[in-house]
């Protein structure tokens, strides 16, 4: 599929207007006994998002014209979409893999080599579809790499259901992995992870510190988020999900427009939205992952309170066109995009195939 001009210099405009100081995201990951409880601040200027359950047994080209990974999904995922299908801002598969972004300006992605391209959001639904392990996400970068043509500064923090977790950066063109004794602490906010674990050794529990006071936003809601994970206590902090949120309820900004909480032990993944404060979720082993079966989509405005999974719909093209339409034009930076670019995008699940 050919993408035209318009797409790269779109993709380019968010490298040099976006106002990074604007971006204030957060996540971690909560140890309760030996399941992770995954927690995620989505901080923009827009809330509207589509919440999609994805296939397995998909064949797919992914939307670049440099050197295009192609890849059958192996896994179906729940994942939340707001600049279109196949582009996720994160999600959960079946296999219990959680990976969700954030904005890092530091962020230098390789330039191109021999290794397949995708776009920076097609990376993360690249992952859900094939992986379930920590593990095998950090071994794909021998093979697939973020095109630096559409890409915007990301990092990224995964988890997965044997108790492994990982930061995933780019920076100086190469990936940089925090795991295991090098993550001391399962957090990430809009730092790099080494230069918000420095702080903390600095801080070290006082935040009347000069170290604190003169740190930015986003290494205090790294120490905030770290220090609700050091006191936490299955036994006296009662239920692990709304202690979570209680988390990203300290960590949050004006600009916080959906909490969302990975129960990946339970299967079960619960938000709250900027506009209802009401927790809703749904249940991961309900959904029919087959691609022979219709995909499907639930905005996340619907609802009320409590289990929202038979509200799920079927997806239509008008849904996703939609979608992007009021987010393109909703996002400063991408509100010049031509109209023949946004069908593009919107268009590209019409040429997936199921091949199960």
């Amino acid at each position: 599929m050919k993408i035209s001009k318009y797409f790269l210099l779109a993709a380019g405009i968010i490298l040099l207007l976006f106002p990074a100081e604007g971006i204030a995201c957060t996540t971690f990951c909560l140890q309760n006994n030996g399941d992770w409880i995954y927690g995620r601040n989505y901080d923009w200027f827009i809330e509207h998002c589509l919440i999609v359950v994805n296939k397995h047994g998909v064949e797919k080209t992914a939307l670049t014209e440099d050197n295009p990974a192609q890849w059958v999904s192996k896994y179906g995922s729940i994942t939340f979409n707001q600049y279109g299908r196949e582009f996720p801002l994160g999600g959960m598969n079946e296999a219990g893999l959680v990976i969700e972004c954030m904005w890092l300006k530091p962020t230098e992605y390789p330039h191109s080599d021999s290794r397949e391209g995708l776009h920076d959001l097609q990376w993360i639904q690249y992952q859900l579809d094939n992986f379930a392990t920590v593990d095998e996400v950090i071994a794909s970068d021998k093979i697939v790499r973020i095109t630096v043509r559409y890409a915007t500064p990301l990092h990224f923090l995964v988890c997965d259901r044997k108790g492994r977790a990982a930061t995933i950066e780019f920076l100086g063109g190469k990936m940089v992995v925090h795991t295991k004794d090098d993550l001391p602490a399962t957090a990430l906010t809009n730092n790099t992870y080494e230069y918000s674990k420095r702080l903390f050794k600095v801080f070290d529990g006082d935040e009347k510190s000069e170290a604190f006071d003169a740190a930015d936003y986003s290494l205090k809601r790294f120490v905030w988020a770290t220090q609700g994970l050091s006191n936490w206590n299955p036994k006296t902090c009662g239920s692990p999900v709304d202690y979570a949120f209680n988390i990203l309820d300290k960590v949050s900004v004006d600009i916080t427009m959906f909490r969302i909480i990975y129960d990946v032990g339970n299967g079960r993944i619960f938000f709250r939205t900027k506009s209802n404060a009401n927790i809703r979720f749904m249940k991961f082993d309900e959904f029919d992952f087959s691609c022979k079966k219709p995909v499907k989509i639930l905005d996340i405005s619907a609802g009320h309170e409590g289990d929202v999974t038979i509200l799920f719909s079927d997806y239509t093209y008008e849904a996703n066109y939609n979608l992007i339409s009021k987010s393109y034009s909703g996002t400063e930076f991408l509100k010049s995009t031509p109209e023949d670019v946004r069908k593009i995008i919107a268009k590209y699940p019409e040429g997936l195939h199921c091949v199960e």
